[in-house]
């Protein structure tokens, strides 16, 4: 049985989707070292070190099912060894002819197949994340656009402030996906490079061929060449990670200002809900918010995993399996658990209720939405520091008598006329301001991340 919550029959589709199972599975993961040692196997054959046909038979591996007999062979040559990838090349050797087994592999380490196999994952990981993350956006826009004008509370401190647009809080979320797409884009060239590094990272191994070799090599996977080994330099995937993190507590934010202000009290937004969803199975009136919950939840783990990912950046020598290793497990966790959150937060955007007519009575309900404007207006009569003593005892007078402010407070008629408007600044001018930015953004930056 399944032992984890990502693999879990019940529970997965919180903490995985599909597409992260089947990429981050281990036929694909499998599949991925076979592209790595087909690319490795044809360099080889370009500058002379391995016979052609070798290198196509080779080549050949990639046509295969890495079926669950080849697996369980595999993972039986891996214990009996207790070596990270020799069962594997026990196993590719029998899948060869003779005269090609001896070749593949051919100089390689561990690092060399794995890290190379891991930037792929990576490559194929960032493609996924880019697709809903512009999907998010759009959605975004197109609320901050619905609602540039549509006028609710703006909350400071847990309590009711000045007004604001509903269409300026989505667009300071849209402006931060926007942000979070910007890292992705300018991180690609830096995290998506191969390694072809030898024992100690200097190619010891090949001669003079090393080089023309190594770019010979990446240049198969589409990958970019490293100016120098990275076996022990491991902020690429550790800055990946944390453009991850911050990318998924961006959309966590949106879900746990979601989950704030579908409480029943205020009841401003609510998340969609599918047919057959259940709340409470003791209060049938709720309507819980999952999603937004299981988005923070997600969050919250990625961020862990990018902090330990950090610490393996600190390794020994010019090799310490301690590092990579810990990127084995964290890597593909931390990817199944971005793409549930991008995946959930895709529908919570693109589904989201919006109950304009609670937001403007929330915003009258109070009393108190013009303060700022009016703060402004009798600043002009008594000066800034007067006019907010003032204005602040006519409040603490209008809530302890229980009357309303403008019979607490000497006002001009102009300045008592302030009590009936409704002032959001320029929100609309920045809402418009993003929409602008944005359409340039996402023309320039196009469809796919790579």
């Amino acid at each position: 049985m399944d032992a984890h919550l990502i693999d879990s029959a019940v529970f997965g589709h919180q903490w995985s989707t599909p597409e992260s199972r089947r990429l981050l599975a281990e036929p694909a993961r499998i599949g991925r070292w076979v592209e790595v040692l087909a690319a490795l196997a044809g360099a080889q054959a370009e500058v002379g070190l391995i016979p052609e046909s070798a290198a196509a038979a080779i080549a050949g591996l990639r046509d295969r099912t890495w079926d669950g007999a080849a697996i369980e062979a595999i993972a039986a040559g891996t214990r009996r060894t207790s070596h990270s990838t020799l069962g594997m090349i026990d196993v590719l050797k029998g899948a060869l002819p003779a005269e090609a087994a001896e070749w593949v592999y051919y100089g390689a380490t561990v690092q060399d197949v794995t890290d190379t196999a891991q930037v792929l994952e990576i490559r194929a990981v960032g493609r996924l994340l880019w697709r809903d993350l512009r999907r998010i956006e759009a959605a975004l826009l197109e609320l901050a656009r619905l609602h540039r004008d549509t006028p609710m509370v703006g909350r400071t401190h847990g309590q009711p402030g000045s007004p604001i647009t509903f269409g300026f809080k989505a667009a300071t979320w849209a402006d931060e996906i926007g942000r979070c797409l910007d890292r992705l884009a300018q991180g690609r060239d830096r995290w998506l490079v191969g390694q072809l590094a030898g024992a100690v990272g200097v190619l010891g191994f090949f001669g003079s061929a090393a080089l023309p070799m190594q770019q010979a090599y990446v240049g198969r996977l589409g990958l970019a060449q490293p100016p120098i080994s990275w076996l022990s330099t491991r902020d690429r995937l550790a800055e990946f990670a944390q453009v991850v993190a911050s990318t998924v507590t961006a959309l966590a934010r949106v879900a746990n200002e979601t989950y704030a202000l579908a409480r029943a009290e205020i009841g401003e937004l609510r998340e969609p809900v599918a047919d057959g969803t259940v709340g409470s199975i003791t209060m049938p009136h709720k309507r819980n918010p999952e999603v937004s919950e299981q988005v923070v939840t997600l969050a919250r783990l990625v961020r862990s995993q990018s902090a330990v990912l950090t610490e393996t950046m600190v390794g020994e020598h010019e090799r310490d399996g301690r590092t990579w290793k810990t990127e084995w497990v964290l890597v593909p966790e931390l990817a199944h658990y971005a793409l549930a959150a991008t995946a959930m937060s895709v529908r919570l955007v693109e589904g989201l209720e919006v109950d304009t007519d609670r937001m403007l009575a929330n915003l009258t309900a109070g009393g108190s939405a013009s303060s700022e404007r009016l703060l402004s207006v009798v600043s002009v009569r008594l000066g800034k520091h007067r006019a907010q003593a003032a204005l602040q005892e006519a409040y603490r007078v209008a809530r302890s008598r229980g009357i309303a402010v403008v019979d607490a407070l000497d006002l001009t008629e102009e300045e008592a006329a302030e009590l009936d408007r409704v002032h959001v600044g320029a929100a609309g001018e920045m809402v418009d301001r993003v929409l602008a930015r944005a359409a340039e953004r996402r023309d320039a930056l196009g469809e796919d991340w790579a």
